[in-house]
């Protein structure tokens, strides 16, 4: 059983993002919701100024709008002085497209003062049954209760402040000799002058198009690659424990030029390797946490006009995981925009020796189709201590030639395919290589979506594996939907499925709502992905393995400008009499869940 119980929002409406989820889960299926989240409230508190070059390609960061609906924004924005946000309903967008986003965005009024100030708090507890037990230690050397606070305010003149601490199951508060357990702060100003942003503490860094560091959560969708560079810095409070940056970093804005400097220092969790489990419970596991240093320095020149980009990045890194213990890194990016065709490319040098290089072009050849050509290639040996889009959909095959197609035969009807032929370059003998193809076609109305995924990868002189995934989602009246996830795996002769159904329920008043959710899967050699109802402060979604069944209630009540919120969940094994392995098992073939959550406005 967990028992979660969160608190959100002084001063700060009451925000559901269901409306939201229900977009990401009708598009993707395996996103990250509690950092996609995470973007939503941050933009829901600092919301993207229209009227700003820079803040409006942030719009791409909350995955609301189709890449077609992105442009159209965009272009407008950056030929127009808007003033309201309203204006954008003159653009040929659909309604619920701009529903969607208008929370996040605003056009502020320069003739106006605003004195009022935001904070939100959130703090929730969460308690295991049955205890996981553990294979390697027996018992942990925390308590079994995982806690979480969260705090953010806005200062005076331009400061906001955040901070964040999170205690996992079983894990202790304070580590001896180490630090407080996932302590997180950033101490951010935002002007007006030339010195547009001035940050401390926990921040992502997005480079380029990702080739050495982008940090910042993101939706790959392999149906349409279609990522591209966002910002460079941005403060963050997320829970995760790697893929960070940790220090100061600033930003300076003259004419068009923009002047990126930061600095970090940190300590990664790993002995002989990096550990990303995020998981230190025991002695063994704690010896790892935080005991080689990471630094990083850079400067980054910007120019940015209304139809290209220059980008010219210098960094050093250190880090004992690297054969070299000091990296000297240059990146040079350059994008393009000529009517409808965009040129994108990033290459960079890595101590003189190494290099790799990303080279895009897309083309929309009417309002209706899209098509991208990527190129990507890097030397082995080259830096990837954190993940690269590059490398991404050939799972770190370093070379290949990748193009997507999208069509939109009208509003409701839409085509994705994307072809990515791949190969390694660190095998001596003989060169890995393999295709993948991923296609989907969809139909989209106001009542009903429809979504037919295929996955088909082989490896030459390996193995081939092909999925098949469907998704449908109706809705029975007003208040009432429906949907139904299938997953079906090919693997090595071997047939893995899942099928999952969701069905919500929403009172005539809005107040109310109530999903259930019921899951079946049987995965014997590979595994399979389930999601759970959206579910505020406490989001299940895991990679399952085996034969089981998942079963998940949810109520939440709207009362004045309180959310209240239940949930239970309970996930049983047929084919096992102990789940999890490590420090995740249990002596039982079942577990149960419940969570409560309360997020409120004063």
């Amino acid at each position: 059983m967990i028992v979660t119980l969160s608190l959100g929002g002084f001063m700060l409406s009451a925000q559901d993002f269901s409306k939201q989820w229900e977009y990401i889960e009708a598009y993707n299926q395996e996103s990250n919701p509690l950092e996609l989240i995470e973007v939503w409230e941050y933009f829901y508190q600092k919301p993207i100024n229209l009227n700003d070059l820079k803040e409006i390609e942030q719009l791409k960061t909350l995955y609301l709008l189709t890449d077609h609906e992105l442009k159209i924004i965009i272009d407008y924005c950056k030929t127009n002085n808007l003033l309201s946000k309203y204006q954008l309903q003159i653009l040929d967008i659909e309604i619920e497209s701009l529903k969607r986003v208008k929370d996040f965005v605003s056009v502020p009024q320069t003739n106006t003062t605003s004195t009022k100030i935001s904070s939100d708090f959130f703090t929730g507890i969460q308690f295991i049954r049955p205890l996981q037990k553990g294979t390697k230690n027996k018992e942990y050397l925390g308590s079994p209760f995982k806690i979480h606070y969260r705090y953010r305010t806005d200062l005076q003149k331009g400061w906001r402040l955040g901070l964040n601490l999170e205690k996992d199951h079983g894990e202790p508060f304070y580590y001896k000799k180490y630090d407080i357990n996932n302590l997180a702060f950033y101490f951010q100003f935002q002007g007006k002058g030339k010195l547009k942003s001035l940050l401390f503490g926990k921040y992502d860094i997005n480079i380029g198009e990702g080739l050495v560091f982008g940090t910042s959560y993101r939706i790959n969708n392999p149906y349409f690659l279609s990522y591209s560079p966002i910002d460079i810095t941005k403060a963050s409070l997320s829970s995760k424990e790697y893929n960070y940056f940790e220090g100061a970093a600033s930003e300076w804005k003259i004419k068009d030029l923009s002047i990126n400097l930061f600095a970090s220092h940190k300590k990664l969790n790993g002995t002989s390797n990096i550990d990303k489990t995020g998981l230190y419970r025991t002695e063994t596991e704690i010896k790892k946490r935080r005991n080689i240093k990471e630094n990083l320095v850079g400067l980054i020149l910007n120019i940015e006009k209304n139809k290209y980009k220059i980008s010219l990045s210098n960094l050093i890194y250190q880090s004992n995981f690297e054969d070299f213990n000091t990296n000297y890194i240059q990146s040079f990016y350059l994008s393009k925009s000529y009517y409808n065709i965009k040129y994108s490319s990033e290459t960079v040098v890595q101590n003189f020796t190494y290099w790799a290089s990303i080279q895009k072009l897309t083309i929309s050849a009417s309002n209706n189709s899209l098509i991208s050509v990527q190129f990507r290639t890097r030397k082995h040996g080259f830096f990837n201590q954190y993940k690269s889009d590059y490398s991404h959909f050939s799972n770190g095959y370093e070379n290949g030639i990748l193009w997507c197609f999208q069509h939109n035969f009208d509003k409701k009807w839409q085509f994705r395919a994307t072809f990515d032929h791949f190969n390694a370059n660190f095998v001596k003998k003989h060169t890995s290589q393999g295709r993948a193809i991923y296609t989907q076609i969809s139909r989209n109305t106001e009542k009903r979506k429809m979504r037919i995924q295929f996955q088909y990868k082989y490896l030459y002189e390996a193995q081939k594996k092909s999925q098949f995934r469907l998704f449908y989602q109706e809705y029975l009246n007003s208040n009432t939907r429906v949907n139904i996830k299938g997953n079906y795996t090919f693997n090595l002769g071997h047939l893995n499925t899942s099928m999952q159904t969701n069905l919500y329920q929403t009172s005539r008043n809005k107040k109310n709502k109530i999903n259930i959710s019921y899951c079946a899967f049987h995965a014997t050699n590979s595994s399979t992905f389930w999601q759970g109802p959206y579910f505020y402060g406490s989001f299940n979604s895991r990679f399952l393995y085996g034969k089981g069944t998942v079963t998940t209630l949810s109520y939440q009540r709207k009362i004045y400008k309180t959310i209240l919120g239940i949930q239970m969940n309970h996930m049983r094994y047929a084919d096992r009499d102990e789940i999890g392995s490590g420090n995740e098992q249990t002596n039982k073939p079942y577990k149960s869940e419940i969570s409560l959550y309360l997020k409120w406005k004063n």
